[in-house]
């Protein structure tokens, strides 16, 4: 069920805001064209969507796109591919990503076509950690991405390497990774793999027919630094490589 819209102004973004089918979604237009660049979001992150936008204005003001942000209720439930145990702490990952690609391919999109017109438009998946590691599995799973942005992914997930190994792309796309250079460094034996893995990832897509461009770019600092620049800097990489940037 959609909830009516609300439309406001907030640091300089026009943002609307409404309910799909029980999920948030925050939408902002820059110019009128351009891809429409979906964001998996951390839920109940206050002004997390203000950020973003102010990043991507500062290093790409130039460019048009359509911002979707959809917050999901449970991180760790919805963006979890398959079950896992849990990494750190008790929470398992229960893999309910399955749920959340369904809603994001047959509510979300839907939605935003008729809402705003974009069927001519390039769709991008574009997420942070374990939504980073969602947006990828979704390339995997769907042929509606042409652009993948991977911040700080979660390469460390139980099985994903197998995964990988077993599957290709679904659609010609732009895949962006990035990992910061202090993230393989922590003192988790599970999470301390990050960094062989997300280089193998970067191996593995390279080989792959479907992968248009693939980059793998380092960053200062571990995984909680600057998560909105990075985010930025990955879009920009996909701006920057569009061939039908405008």
């Amino acid at each position: 069920m959609m909830a009516s819209n609300d439309c406001f102004s907030r640091k300089d973004i026009e943002m609307t805001e409404t309910f799909v089918d029980g999920i948030q979604l925050h939408m902002a237009e820059h110019g009128h064209g351009g891809p429409v660049i979906f964001w998996g979001m951390y839920p109940h992150q206050e002004h997390e969507v203000e950020h973003l936008w102010e990043e991507l204005l500062e290093i790409v003001s130039e460019n048009d796109f359509l911002l979707v942000a959809f917050q999901v209720e449970d991180w760790n439930q919805d963006f979890s591919p398959w079950e896992a145990p849990a990494a750190f702490g008790t929470e398992r990952f229960a893999g309910q990503g399955r749920n959340t690609l369904k809603w994001l391919t047959e509510e979300c999109i839907p939605y935003i076509e008729k809402t705003y017109d974009v069927k001519d438009r390039e769709y991008w998946l574009t997420g942070y950690s374990l939504a980073g590691l969602f947006a990828l599995w979704a390339a995997y799973e769907c042929d509606m991405f042409s652009g993948i942005v991977c911040c700080s992914g979660s390469m460390w997930f139980k099985d994903w390497t197998v995964y990988v190994r077993e599957h290709k792309l679904q659609h010609k796309c732009k895949v962006y990774l990035s990992l910061g250079g202090k993230e393989e460094k922590t003192k988790n034996k599970v999470m301390a793999t990050v960094g062989e893995r997300t280089r193998e990832q970067e191996r593995i897509l390279r080989a792959d027919p479907l992968a248009e461009q693939v980059i793998l770019e380092w960053n200062a600092g571990g995984h909680f630094a600057d998560s909105g620049k990075r985010l930025a800097k990955g879009i920009r990489w996909l701006l920057m490589n569009n061939d039908e940037r405008r």
